[in-house]
């Protein structure tokens, strides 16, 4: 069920259908080579969403363009949030899902650079005193569904995400414009990424013309593959989620000793 295609008067029999899950896709709108729409991201992550909620039920969230991108400012049609901005809208959007009765908030990302946010954000949340749970769907496309590639390097407006975009949105991809050439990662800071040092400048180093590999070969039924696994992953988090009797009531456990925080019996006693 999609949020903005419910009426008023249908959304809350929707909220109990559901059992109070709520799902929020989160993209970015950037460039994606000069092949792919800025809005790249943001599409696959709800497109998936809407799959995923056709065979598990749980009402989608518009599509959401505002996640972390700062990595691409330096080309046309990137969209740059500061990320107090990001956090504090992200945390309104969650309070208003909540306050309709979406307690427990799925956060999905279809764009690499979230990685750090949504852990973040779930982690912190915890400094207020919130009556919904979030959790982080990390779905991670299964290692063989990578078999179906004809190119290795991969991660960004290249074979993969293209195949992806030829499958759920064809219209919107212009293979004309695909680069005429292959780009390789420039490997400009692998000495620090081979000692675990990361830095705002380790996507630039790597690939600063947002493109990766080589999207040529990309084809709607690899799209189709890859997308599948990625589905079938999202259900089982919902399904988990909606059976999760444990993550509510250690939430409520936790808060209400932060107000008085005490040293466990354990430390003396023993168990």
């Amino acid at each position: 069920m999609q949020w903005e295609n419910l009426t008023s008067l249908d959304f809350e029999s929707a909220v109990q259908s559901c059992g109070g899950v709520g799902l929020l896709p989160l993209g970015v709108v950037e460039p994606h080579g000069p092949h792919l729409p800025l809005g790249t991201d943001m599409f696959e992550a709800h497109a998936v969403a809407c799959r995923a909620a056709e065979q598990e039920p749980v009402i989608v969230f518009p599509a959401y363009p505002f996640g972390i991108n700062h990595e691409s400012a330096h080309l046309p049609g990137s969209l740059v949030l500061r990320r107090d901005l990001v956090l504090d809208l992200l945390e309104n959007v969650c309070d208003e899902m909540a306050r309709h009765g979406l307690t427990r908030i799925i956060i999905f990302s279809g764009h690499g650079g979230n990685r750090f946010l949504i852990p973040l954000f779930v982690q912190t949340l915890i400094e207020k005193e919130k009556d919904y749970v979030v959790y982080d769907a990390q779905v991670s496309i299964p290692e063989d569904a990578a078999g179906v590639l004809d190119t290795l390097e991969t991660g960004h407006a290249c074979e993969a995400e293209t195949s992806v975009m030829l499958h759920l949105h064809p219209d919107l991809v212009k293979m004309e414009q695909v680069p005429p050439a292959p780009f390789t990662n420039l490997a400009r800071s692998a000495s620090l990424q081979e000692v675990g040092a990361y830095s705002t400048m380790d996507w630039y180093a790597m690939y600063p013309v947002m493109y990766v590999g080589n999207a040529a070969p990309a084809t709607a039924e690899k799209g189709r593959a890859l997308v599948e696994p990625r589905v079938a992953g999202l259900v089982e988090i919902i399904r988990r989620v909606k059976t999760d009797d444990v993550t509510p009531v250690l939430q409520r456990e936790f808060l209400a000793r932060t107000r008085r925080p005490t040293a466990p019996d354990f430390w003396t006693k023993g168990s």
